[in-house]
């Protein structure tokens, strides 16, 4: 393992300072330091550089106790801006923020499941980015210090390359030298996984407990673990493919070629078979679009649709037994069950899953969590690499 220099560890402090202020967070130095446990003297001189690099402002003082009064810090808005992607098998998301992680633009597009080859993939994400670039009045590419992109699967973050992304069959793909050869921004890469965990830490319900499961449902699908207030990579960061941990033995093929996936149940695409199997002829089901399909099967189970509510009750059985491993496994205080397919559902997806996931769990570690359906407003994925954007590229 390599030791920690110490510009390592004051680059790590002014990381931590700044999550201090994300969401529109005001505070003072005291309430840094505190937050953080160090000094008043050591927040000082680290709040004292962010300032200096016009990254904080102070907005007024406060004055308790009959003591001096107190600045109230918060994050500058404006530029640069930062752009996050959210790269899926069914849809490219890109939004742009400025510096204060404030979403000023939105730009998506559609993409075919069977639309994996990887530059038509990385033209994708380039027209995205320029497209939510163009939407936004007076800004430029000059004014964007960096993209974060989001690519399913495993990622090596160092060499920009997708390892292996498993519902495209990409091995080994380059990504960043094919996005570089099209766009010259900055760019880095990370999974979604980390990604949702990040912006539910530091934006959702995540931020007030300790040890947490971010659960990312979509095509593909997996988990972000929080332990003890840190967002858990593992050595390769591969950390929370439960996606691909086995569910059912010489089970249903997954694509990521094993058998019995938790994917290969709780994945969209199962989704979809589900309905197919309670009615084969449903109007509810869109030849070849997973997106508009799980959209119309989310909005007739609000109406109590019979074969909405069957659909999603037979659904909900191999889902709970999977979060109960991962609540038996991790024992965290919060369970947040995010992403596209989650968000489509919202709450009665929610109530569906939670009595499976009590049948399945051991009962201590079942009472000390909380289920919680996100309710982060922005794209979780798009929000949490444009944070990771801000802290590589931005941060001194």
């Amino acid at each position: 393992m390599r030791p920690r220099l110490s510009g390592d560890l004051r680059r790590a402090n002014r990381v931590e300072v700044m999550r201090s202020f994300y969401g529109g967070r005001t505070l003072t130095r005291g309430d840094v330091a505190a937050q953080l446990g160090v000094s008043v003297a050591t927040a000082g001189t680290i709040i004292g550089e962010l300032t200096a690099a016009g990254l904080l402002a102070e907005t007024q003082s406060t004055r308790s106790g009959g003591g001096r009064p107190a600045s109230q810090l918060t994050m500058r808005a404006g530029a640069p801006y930062l752009v996050g992607v959210d790269l899926a098998e069914t849809h490219v998301i890109a939004e742009i923020f400025d510096q204060a992680m404030t979403r000023v633009g939105h730009f998506q597009m559609p993409v075919a499941p069977t639309d994996d080859d990887p530059d038509s993939v990385v033209g994708h994400v380039v027209d995205s980015i320029q497209g939510v670039i163009a939407g936004l009045a007076g800004v430029s590419a000059a004014d964007v210090a960096g993209v974060g992109v989001s690519l399913p699967g495993q990622v090596d973050r160092e060499g920009g390359v997708s390892v292996h992304a498993p519902n495209w069959g990409w091995h080994g793909v380059p990504f960043t030298s094919l996005f570089t050869r099209r766009c010259d921004l900055p760019v880095l890469l990370d999974n979604p996984l980390k990604a949702i965990t990040l912006a539910e830490m530091m934006f959702g319900e995540a931020g007030d407990h300790d040890d947490s499961v971010v659960v990312n449902l979509g095509t593909g699908v997996g988990l972000g673990v929080v332990a003890e207030g840190r967002l858990l990579r593992g050595r390769t960061n591969s950390a929370g493919e439960w996606g691909h941990t086995v569910l059912v033995a010489d089970g249903l093929p997954c694509h990521c070629g094993s058998r019995g996936c938790v994917e290969a149940y709780v994945g969209a695409a199962a989704l979809l078979d589900l309905l197919t199997e309670v009615d084969p002829d449903s109007p509810l089901l869109v030849p070849g679009d997973q997106a508009a399909t799980v959209a119309k099967l989310a909005e007739a189970a609000r109406r109590a649709d019979p074969v909405a509510v069957a659909t999603l009750e037979r659904f909900a059985r191999p889902l709970g037994m999977a979060l109960a491993n991962a609540v038996n496994m991790l024992n965290p205080e919060l369970l947040v069950v995010g992403g596209w397919v989650s968000a489509a559902f919202g709450e009665p997806l929610l109530a569906a899953v939670e009595p499976v996931v009590k049948e399945f769990s051991l009962t201590v570690p079942y009472d000390a969590v909380t289920l919680a359906a996100s309710r982060i407003a922005d794209n979780p994925v798009s929000l949490g690499m444009a944070v990771l954007a801000f802290e590589t590229f931005v941060l001194p």
